[in-house]
């Protein structure tokens, strides 16, 4: 595949992002949804583990094993409810994906659209959450070991920021969607690094926001619903928009610029 150089201005595309993205705020939906069972999930599993530990507690004295079973029971929930919300959050996004690529050919958001095109795509991107699951795996044993394990996580989230939009949108396998996120941005390095940098900043404020609301249950929830979505689908969006510019060179005629705001 013949990269060319890109003829673009990535700083006005990021900043443009956020237009597109308020101009068209139903994208937030799939993943403010997910965010918030999310916050739900937090909140019932730490009541739920505080539960555990006093009936194992109390249970402790008098039946050892069935204490035990009470803290496994609770472990495994944990466990089996993570790996739902991070399967649901990847369908999200591939969702907002699949939306975004007629949002930034300034058409109408079609949420039904892209979460087809996500569904029809599960089997790459299931393989695509194996993978991802293993490189976690080695980067917590390198942050053990070397130190080294954070480092390496953000390089991979680097050059493996176009994976998903390569699945849904060019319906590549989840190999061939690393390869080619992978040669994107080696061949582009600067505006992927500040496409990279734009979703990383946008992400911890936040995250930051969310936090300062972590002491009030409800409003946290709220809180978490409207930033997370919208913070998600930020990201969803710049991965779509320099992904179509990275592979095609520039913005293709009709497609919405940064002098533009899309007509919805």
């Amino acid at each position: 595949m013949a990269i060319r150089p890109p003829q673009f201005d990535a700083v006005a595309e990021l900043q443009n992002a956020f237009k597109v993205l308020f101009s068209n705020w139903v994208l937030a939906i799939p993943t403010a949804l997910v965010a918030l069972l999310s916050a739900i999930f937090v909140v019932f599993i730490l009541a739920g583990m505080m539960a555990s530990v006093a009936g194992a507690g109390m249970l402790g004295g008098l039946h050892p094993g069935a204490a035990g079973a009470l803290l496994g029971a609770g472990g495994l929930t944990l466990v089996v409810g993570l790996i739902v919300l991070v399967l649901l959050a990847l369908l999200a996004n591939a969702t907002v994906v699949g939306a975004s690529e007629r949002v930034w050919h300034g058409e109408p958001p079609d949420l039904s659209a892209g979460l087809s095109k996500a569904i029809s795509r599960l089997p790459a991107l299931f393989v695509l959450f194996i993978i991802a699951i293993i490189f976690s795996i080695i980067c917590g044993l390198l942050v053990i070991a070397l130190g080294l394990g954070i480092i390496l996580a953000i390089l991979l989230g680097f050059f493996f920021m176009y994976s998903i939009p390569a699945i849904v949108l060019s319906n590549r396998g989840a190999m061939e969607a690393l390869g080619e996120s992978y040669r994107l941005v080696r061949a582009n390095l600067g505006p992927s690094f500040l496409a990279f940098l734009g979703i990383i900043v946008v992400s911890i404020i936040g995250q930051i926001i969310i936090t300062l609301f972590h002491a009030i249950p409800i409003l946290h929830v709220v809180v978490t619903f409207i930033v997370g979505g919208l913070t998600s689908a930020y990201a969803a969006l710049v991965a779509v928009r320099f992904y179509d510019l990275l592979r095609s060179g520039g913005p293709p005629a009709g497609t919405v610029t940064t002098t533009t705001t899309p007509t919805i």
